[in-house]
């Protein structure tokens, strides 16, 4: 294994390990690039013990190119941005040399990890103060949809979420720019750390060294995943709370939710309701996103709706 220091000056580096004898696909792993979220810092983590152990037994085919933790700044101060700028690592790729040190780790990503890879896999999670079922997804009509899609498809999860387009900013577009195939996968969060989520993740990223020929698949139960179709999750456009007071939730991640329907209420500090954050979908909608943290203040993101379920089949 080789292990290398992206410097990005004073007192900021990125690890990356490269793992493989580099002939055959290369696929790429981020974890931690927003510093709250842990489950992608340590899938990425179990996933570099795993390649050490197939390597030096010889199983180990392509390279394995594995930064666990893309935010120092942030993973250091348990944050979702860097308290050093400011700025969410997941908006400003493909970033730049020359800019803030977000920037900066955006482009040292860019460049040296997702360039050049077959598939680019960035593991994150709700973060500390939000909870979303466990899912997988994929970008829809791109020139490299197809084999993004039989990569979120080779992962398995429970859930796999198939968006219409992404914003801006995100490596999933950087990915696409450079020609890299790509997939994201989405944890419980709520600043626990779920031995099913993990689990998940690893064996997700097992099958896909199976899938691209680079590995052995580990054995595990067959996931029937359930399919989501539109959309682009972005969590900037979550519904907010417009007051400060007391988030109750009245829902849970993963559920469906038909219009109207209440998901979450504000409360005052005498328990009264001042607002309720309603389904506007003229129809069902699925909650992706759902805070957990009581407290909010105006502005406050509640809740991502995703589109409801749909059949593989009738995609």
């Amino acid at each position: 294994m080789t292990s290398r220091t992206l410097d990005l000056g004073p007192g900021v580096g990125l690890y990356m390990h490269e793992i493989g004898d580099g002939n055959g696909p290369t696929l790429a792993v981020l974890g931690g690039v927003h510093g709250d979220e842990i489950e992608g810092v340590a899938a990425a983590r179990m996933l570099i013990n795993l390649a050490e152990l197939l390597d030096a037994q010889g199983l180990l085919r392509g390279t394995l190119r594995v930064v666990p933790v893309c935010n120092p700044p942030a993973f250091e101060a348990r944050t979702r941005t860097s308290p050093l700028d400011g700025e969410n690592l997941a908006r400003v790729f493909p970033g730049d040399a020359s800019a803030s040190v977000t920037k900066q780790i955006a482009h040292a990503l860019t460049e040296r990890v997702i360039r050049g890879a077959d598939l680019l896999v960035d593991l994150h999670s709700a973060g500390v103060h939000y909870s979303m079922p466990l899912f997988v997804g994929f970008v829809d009509h791109l020139v490299t949809s197809p084999m993004s899609r039989e990569a979120a498809t080779a992962f398995g999860a429970p859930l796999t979420w198939q968006h219409e387009g992404s914003g801006p900013g995100r490596s999933l577009s950087a990915a696409a720019d450079l020609g890299v195939p790509s997939i994201y996968v989405e944890g419980s969060g709520g600043g626990g750390l779920a031995g099913t989520d993990l689990d998940t993740y690893v064996r997700g990223l097992t099958r896909l060294l199976a899938h691209f020929g680079m590995g052995h698949e580990t054995p595990g139960p067959h996931i029937e995943s359930a399919w989501l179709s539109g959309d682009d999750g972005d969590v900037d456009s979550s519904l907010a709370s417009d007051v400060a007071g007391y988030c109750v939730t009245r829902s849970v991640a993963g559920d469906v939710v038909s219009a109207g329907q209440v998901i979450a209420e504000i409360i005052d500090d005498a328990a009264r309701v001042v607002q309720e954050i309603v389904n506007p979908r003229p129809g069902p909608a699925t909650v992706m996103m759902l805070r957990q943290t009581a407290i909010v203040t105006p502005g406050d993101a509640i809740a991502m709706l995703g589109p409801a379920p749909i059949a593989a089949a009738s995609l």
